[in-house]
């Protein structure tokens, strides 16, 4: 059928709706809303395709054919579960995790007869392949000579990108049931697939919500129509409002551990993620661009552009545009292509332009159908199997050669071994060594003490040999730096000089150990020392060390733990105390921001919950005999400050930034077990506010200004006078910075200049009074012209995603228990100018412009700003306090680094204000 059949088709039909994936009728008299659009002929999908009329049909499970409606997810595993019930030999369904709301995660699994009864062995085989170190030359000669290739087709990870999952079925569908595709006898026998039809059943059906409850009688083309038009936080996020497509290392959401999961129980060779994008592109397939990540090896380049090249045939016969190289890089290790490239498998991003609907008009007067989005995803994911199939030895003996060889490399190359001693926060060190068990990196803990490059270690410290298969996936994550290859930086930098946008995809820096705030050692050898395995837990459980007489316990401050127990403790009704000061207790000395719990203010069974919450927090709890100090504050001072279980609200919808609305959100409730309360930024100016402790404005991708207006602002700032506290992340700093709104006495910076703008504006050109002209310039160079050119008032450069280094204010109380130096995600633009005593304290600062960078990529105007430039402030206003961050410390949810500042912002200003109710 051509396109334009289709389309007219399309215009002439009522809408398809699907309920549930059942056609419904509605009451007699009214016009059905399941429609028909008309029939598609097998040759819109496959050209000459002959279909076996006995396995089940998309049209026969769900009521329409495939294209005519947005598939909801439950309707989407019933059509799966009927090709497994059709064809148990063949098809294979497992249920492999839950979506936050409890949505099931499914993969199938096709093969032959043969392959699907073979199936543990299958995957015995290649659980043998992905550690060489376990196979002689021969036993791998043999596993690779009888292994299928395993291919993971892994479908609309992005709710809104609704094509992809479509086509998960379209695919199932022509496997099972071709005839006329001579293919399919050899992708049967070689390969082994597997398809995860909906990574975020979350996002999708809230898309599909959306789009029917806009809905009418006819397909509407427009681009600015209701049905395509998302209400925030729209189907992109999962309902945590994270962006799976950049969670695969950090592992923040049960979505992404779960499919990680799964993924190492197969370990494809082949993997596929499928997206779309803008509607206006076409289709986006490998090799990608610029930046390539340095531990991508040169024969995963190469077969990522063989499987690209067929694609390219496939498409131009059948007459399909698509584009490679021009975006989409291979950089960043936590994308859905980028975390199994640096596993070994040969991963590809397919981006399709999206309908964001059954059609849409692009803006060159052109119409894209969603039929169309659903073909170009299967005849390029056909084209890969076909390939795989075909060289099913080559992707195989690939794989078993990459972590062959990154073996090798782990023990001929200058660092042997990462590793992470025990520490002040080592509850961050511990979920570290869970966070790289769980991606299947070997981790070892120490049992006694021993000695490595220069330094002693102490029992419980962390070994992490260089010398296994996933050494390229440890460098990725351990390394303080990735580098990006010194040309593509230099034409970034140049394009950045010329006023134009660099190609820097998304962040440039992830260390994970920075990211964490821990200590991690690379060492030029490995360690001889008796260790065990670690495991899979992020938190390990605390203790509780019992005294004579227990009338006081003490939980040491520098830990996360000690904020889990604190947010915890209090949330169970216990009565915590702070300590702003260090104390000496019965001969142990703890820090400032240390906490106390004592037996004369708590139940009588508080020793059994004190117990109970060490071992669920990781904390460790003294007991005492005595509340008598010899040093520092005593226990019942006006400086062991009686904390506040707050009452916390959260600015949500928009203009609040989704993802660090979601992040925030994640941090307080997930990590440490408070619960918030999201309220619609539009209910601020009305809304009584007095029954809240801390208010918490995200950073913003709007407008703060029109969506709170004269009367929220006049709310926000009635709340902190009477004992509120407000804390701002990001651009709503920004927005509180603003004049006319005043909650805050810091103020965005605009670029410093270069000496050669300097000069240049003493020597700027005046027109006279009342002339139309201006006096003449020389212009002699390109140097010159690019200064004459430049905006006379600019923001900072922009950073990509740095991770930069901070210290904190250790005599302020809001940073009692951090630690003195940290490190932080930074992007974007945003420098202000730190604030005057007078006005308020800047307990968090960036380093000097020398020691400014961690990591990435930082340009030299940018460490220059940014030198003791504010991270976080506070001014006391009225009975409350405003404590602002200038950058977002709940970065994408993994930086468990910055968690305590967090909490700390939130629960020692809680405890200071004032209120007046």
């Amino acid at each position: 059928m051509s396109i334009f059949r289709v389309i007219l088709a399309a215009l002439a039909a009522v809408l398809v709706l699907p309920q549930m994936g059942h056609a419904q009728s509605r009451q007699q008299g009214e016009s059905n809303l399941i429609g028909t659009l008309a029939p598609v002929s097998p040759e819109f999908y496959w050209p000459g395709a002959n279909y076996d009329p006995a396995v089940p049909t998309p049209h026969s499970v769900l009521g329409y054919q495939i294209g005519q409606a947005i598939t909801p997810h439950a309707s989407i595993i019933d059509y799966f579960e009927a090709l497994a019930a059709y064809a148990p030999t063949r098809v294979r369904l497992v249920d492999y995790g839950r979506s936050w709301q409890g949505k099931r995660l499914i993969y199938v699994v096709i093969g032959s007869p043969e392959n699907i009864a073979n199936l543990s062995a299958i995957q015995a085989d290649v659980q043998k392949l992905a550690d060489p170190r376990t196979l002689t030359t021969s036993e791998a000669d043999a596993i690779i000579a009888r292994h299928p290739a395993v291919v993971w087709l892994a479908y609309s990870v992005h709710g809104d990108e609704i094509g992809p999952a479509e086509s998960s079925m379209q695919l199932a569908y022509h496997l099972l049931a071709a005839r006329g595709d001579q293919r399919m006898a050899e992708i049967a026998k070689n390969t082994l697939i597997v398809i995860v039809p909906m990574q975020n059943p979350d996002g999708r059906d809230r898309f599909i919500a959306t789009n029917i409850g806009s809905s009418g009688l006819a397909p509407v083309s427009s681009p600015i129509a209701a049905e395509r038009d998302q209400p925030w936080p729209g189907g992109r996020v999962n309902h945590a409002q994270f962006d799976l497509n950049r969670d695969w290392f950090a592992l923040t959401q049960p979505e992404t551990r779960a499919q990680i999961a799964a993924y190492l129980s197969f370990y494809p060779v082949v993997m596929v993620d499928s997206h779309e994008m803008g509607s206006d592109r076409n289709f986006f397939f490998p090799p990608e661009a610029n930046p390539i990540n340095p531990n991508v090896t040169q024969e995963q380049i190469a077969l990522k552009t063989l499987l690209g090249q067929h694609n390219a045939r496939w498409f131009d016969q059948i007459g399909l545009p698509y584009f490679t190289r021009e975006s989409y890089d291979l950089f960043y290790p936590g994308y859905g292509d980028g975390w199994p490239t640096a596993q070994g498998t040969i991963s590809m991003t397919f981006e399709q332009g999206s309908a964001r609907g059954l059609m849409i008009k692009r803006s060159d007067g052109t119409f894209l159908t969603y039929q169309e989005t659903i073909k170009s995803q299967f005849v390029a994911v056909l084209s890969t199997l076909e390939v795989a199939a075909r060289e099913r030895m080559r992707f195989v003996r690939s794989f078993y050669a990459f972590r062959q060889s990154a073996i090798q490399e782990g023990r001929s190359e200058a660092i042997k071994s990462y590793l992470v001693p025990t520490q002040a926060d080592q509850s961050n060190a511990d979920k570290l060594a869970g966070i790289l068990t769980r991606q299947g990196i070997d981790v070892a803990r120490a049992t006694t003490r021993f000695s490595a490059c220069g330094r002693n270690y102490a029992p419980g410290s962390y070994v992490i040999s260089a010398a296994q298969p996933t050494k390229r996936l440890i460098r990725n994550l351990l390394e303080v730096d990735t580098k990006m290859e010194p040309a593509f930086v230099a034409k970034q930098e140049r394009l950045r000089r010329a006023g134009l946008e660099d190609e820097i995809y998304d962040v440039t820096a992830w260390s994970l150990p920075l990211l964490y705030n821990v200590e991690v050692q690379a060492c030029t050898m490995d360690p001889n020392v008796t260790t065990q395995k670690a495991g899979t837990a992020l938190i390990l459980p605390g203790k509780l060390v019992h005294g004579d007489s227990k009338v006081a316990y003490v939980i040491a401050s520098g830990s996360t733990a000690t904020t889990r127990f604190m947010a915890q403790a209090l949330q169970a009704g216990m009565i915590v105390r702070q300590m702003e000061g260090a104390f000496k207790l019965e001969g142990q000395t703890f820090g400032a921001g240390s906490l106390v719990v004592l037996g004369g203010e708590n139940a009588p069974s508080l020793e059994q919950n004190l117990a109970r919450l060490a071992d669920s927090t990781g904390a460790t709890i003294i007991g005492f005999k005595t509340t008598w100090v010899t040093e520092g504050p005593s226990l019942g001072s006006d400086k062991a400050l009686k904390l506040r279980n707050p009452k916390i609200a959260l600015a949500w919808d928009s203009p609040t930034d989704r993802n660090s609305a979601g992040a925030m959100r994640y941090v307080i409730e997930r990590k440490f077990g408070v619960p918030i309360t999201p309220i619609r930024v539009r209910r601020f100016a009305k809304a009584a506010l007095s029954e809240y402790d801390v208010i918490i404005l995200p950073d913003g991708e709007g407008d703060y200004q029109s969506a709170f207006g004269q009367a929220g602002i006049a709310n926000l700032n009635n709340f902190v006078q009477q004992g509120g506290v407000l804390m701002s992340v990001g651009s709503a700093t920004s927005w509180l910075a603003e004049p006319d709104v005043g909650l805050t006495g810091l103020r965005r910076e605009q670029a410093t200049m270069t000496d050669a703008e300097a000069k240049s504006k003493q020597a700027d050109p005046k027109s006279k009074p009342g002339s139309t002209t201006i006096e003449g310039l020389n212009l002699p160079d390109v140097g010159a012209f690019v200064q004459a050119i430049a905006s006379p008032v600019r923001e900072p450069t922009e950073l990509d995603g740095a991770i930069l280094r901070a210290q904190t204010d250790q005599e302020h109380w809001l940073t009692a228990g951090l630690a003195p130096n940290l490190t932080m995600m930074v992007s974007g633009s945003a420098i202000y100018r730190p604030l005057t005593m007078d006005a308020g304290t800047n307990v968090v600062r960036f380093s000097g412009p020398d020691q400014v960078k961690a990591s990435g990529i930082v340009w030299d105007d940018s460490r220059q700003q940014y030198g003791f430039k504010p991270v976080v402030t506070v001014e006391g206003k009225g009975r409350g306090f405003v404590v602002a961050f200038t950058i977002d410390p709940t970065y994408r949810g993994m930086a468990d680094g910055l968690d305590s500042l967090v909490m700390n912002a939130i629960y020692f200003s809680a405890a200071r204000a004032r209120p007046t109710r």
